[in-house]
């Protein structure tokens, strides 16, 4: 074989080591992760939020700005909840009341 020919074969076999190695290395990496962000802002006034005013929805938390906010997401819920989630947000999970305490403070039974 000319060194013209060993050339060659050697660049092929070089390429065709490159291919196999960056092919395993693409099915070795893992996916990446989602980024997660935290609601920052209003969906009715694009405020920040202020974790004293808030709303929860189908066993979710949602905040506003301000106390004006609440009354306007309550008219339209499901459109402000679909607006965070279109930006990607994760929205907060409402706490679960303790039906136990809830019972009681709704019937005003005295406490023992």
């Amino acid at each position: 074989m000319s060194g013209y020919w060993r050339t060659v074969a050697g660049l092929a076999a070089g390429a065709m080591v490159a291919c196999m190695t960056a092919s395993a290395a693409e099915t070795n990496t893992a996916p990446a992760a989602a980024v997660v962000k935290v609601q920052t802002t209003c969906p009715v006034m694009g405020g920040a939020i202020d974790k004293r005013f808030y709303a929860d929805y189908e066993g979710k938390r949602v905040y506003f700005c301000c106390g004006m906010c609440p009354a306007t997401f309550a008219k339209d819920p499901a459109k402000y909840i679909k607006a965070l989630q279109a930006q990607g947000v994760a929205i907060e999970a409402a706490p679960v009341k303790d039906a136990a305490k809830t019972s009681d403070a709704a019937v005003g039974s005295p406490k023992k």
